[in-house]
């Protein structure tokens, strides 16, 4: 399952700049209805979640909005989640109950606002190398009551639990990690990968690429090893050209500058950009 992320990114009310990504933050707006805009003094978040599943981008994740902070009130838990390393996702929220009290146990999150959060933050992981332990409620980083449905924790009509939600965003991580390799795929390294002149067989291991036969751009995505052999980095995006089964049952595929070894002994060594 795919879900569209629409375009409402806009620099107006940002207050700052330069965030380092290293966490994300879960959020409900905080009133019982939708909406997807930063408010004039900067507070808010990067990307909001409507009661159907829809998803507004309103920042880039450069932008740092207002979203965790203490704001001078409440206290800080986290040791290290701060505005300025976290990507924050507002869920839309119902409430049966007393909408202007985060305490009231009948806060609520549809099932497709969930489902869309989740594979948000499984994509996020992704694209920025954010582990799941780094995946947080507001809660967990000052003492405010956000996400109201995670913290009550109670499951009222379609919310699910903290947990339920975390497994089932790392449910999309993994399937995402396990796509099948195809051409015209866009894929990252997840560790470095010696490149081969092509695959190895049962009776022979495929060469390498020599780094000095690479052309400039190539050359900048490798390392150059003894032997004169070239190395593709960690982290470095590449397009599959041909992806094909070796004899042992790992899968190579095949790029512009040569061949990689993507899945060995089960192991992804790339995984899908989304």
């Amino acid at each position: 399952m795919t879900h569209k992320i629409i375009n409402a990114i806009s620099s107006r009310n940002v207050p700052c700049w330069g965030s380092r990504k290293k966490y994300i933050a879960v959020h409900y707006l905080g009133v019982a209805g939708q909406a997807h805009d930063l408010a004039s003094d900067g507070c808010g978040a990067h990307f909001y979640i409507y009661w159907n599943g829809t998803i507004y981008q309103r920042c880039s994740l450069d932008a740092v909005p207002w979203a965790v902070g203490t704001a001078g009130y409440y206290t800080q838990k986290h040791p290290e989640a701060r505005n300025s390393n976290t990507i924050s996702i507002e869920m839309c929220c119902k409430c049966d109950g007393n909408a202007a009290s985060a305490e009231d146990k009948r806060w609520y999150f549809t099932k497709e606002t969930q489902e869309a959060c989740a594979w948000l933050v499984a994509k996020l992981r992704h694209e920025q190398g954010i582990p799941s332990t780094n995946v947080l409620r507001h809660y967990d980083i000052v003492n405010k009551t956000c996400p109201a449905p995670y913290v009550h924790n109670n499951g009222y009509k379609t919310s699910w639990t903290w947990t339920t939600f975390k497994q089932r965003a790392e449910e999309y991580f993994s399937a995402e990690q396990k796509r099948e390799l195809k051409p015209g795929m866009k894929v990252k390294l997840t560790q470095d990968i010696a490149l081969r002149d092509s695959v190895s067989t049962k009776p022979q291991q495929a060469g390498y690429v020599k780094y000095t036969q690479l052309s400039a751009s190539a050359k900048k995505k490798c390392r150059r090893l003894s032997g004169n052999k070239a190395k593709l980095k960690k982290g470095g995006v590449v397009e599959i050209k041909k992806a094909v089964t070796a004899w042992d049952g790992s899968i190579w595929v095949q790029i512009k500058s040569g061949w990689l070894p993507a899945v060995v002994k089960g192991k992804y060594r790339v995984k899908a950009v989304l």
